[in-house]
């Protein structure tokens, strides 16, 4: 019997969710095996990049994880985007298909309805101190320490909005043709979009997008983080085929 050839190897780049910082996908690495190659975009005025403004639209953030993509790209690659960084995602994926570059192998997106749902107001990013901490608390994937002291809070509160402002004014402008490209679409069911709104993300792509649902919250990909990444193995491994 020949000896099977161990899979060849792929760069996950995962771009952060909104107050992510480099690293923030950590709690993933342990369970993804050797052929896959974690590597994390930032943003600025976070983590290493602290001393740097911070960015508050899609457009300008695009740019900036454009400028770290690029390189990026020269081997096989694929694309992981939570929350705020599946719209990012998306965006970078019309950059790439714009420019010519090496297309990834495969994206996965992540906790957001469809980019061309409209969203809901009250706009988060607008809300009273109070009131924007408790939605923050809400969601989880804060650590308790940062809700729980307000000095510590404040602290990192205008990161936060900066990057709710950037999702809830951007808006599709019905421009953007279909990406040629293989798609995934993780959501929980403890989230607030609706299916309906998460399968939105079919408007967007030539093919057939897959969709897998969760039990739990909207860190659902931390919480169930061996099956999610189970899940995200077995779509790199069937786009080799």
């Amino acid at each position: 019997m020949a000896q099977q050839q161990p899979p060849v190897k792929i760069k996950l780049i995962c771009i952060p969710y909104a107050g992510g910082s480099s690293g923030c996908f950590s709690p993933l690495r342990a369970h993804f095996p050797p052929f896959v190659e974690l590597a994390e975009l930032s943003l600025p005025g976070r983590g290493r990049r602290y001393d740097e403004p911070l960015l508050d639209t899609a457009e300008s953030m695009t740019d900036d994880l454009w400028q770290q993509l690029r390189p990026m790209t020269g081997g096989p690659y694929a694309l992981l985007g939570h929350s705020m960084g599946s719209l990012l995602c998306w965006l970078l994926c019309h950059r790439l298909v714009s420019s010519g570059s090496r297309l990834p192998e495969h994206v996965f997106l992540s906790g957001r309805e469809g980019p061309s749902v409209p969203h809901k107001e009250p706009f988060e990013h607008r809300l009273p101190y109070a009131d924007f901490k408790a939605k923050l608390e809400g969601y989880g994937g804060i650590a308790e320490e940062i809700t729980k002291d307000d000095d510590i809070f404040s602290f990192f509160e205008p990161m936060i909005r900066a990057d709710f402002r950037a999702t809830e004014l951007w808006t599709h402008d019905g421009s953007y043709a279909k990406l040629p490209l293989p798609a995934t679409v993780f959501s929980a069911t403890g989230e607030d979009s609706t299916e309906e709104e998460v399968h939105a993300w079919q408007r967007e792509f030539a093919g057939a997008v897959a969709f897998e649902r969760f039990e739990g919250s909207h860190f659902f990909l931390f919480e169930q983080a061996s099956t999610f990444v189970e899940r995200v193995v077995s779509r790199l491994l069937a786009s080799k085929e």
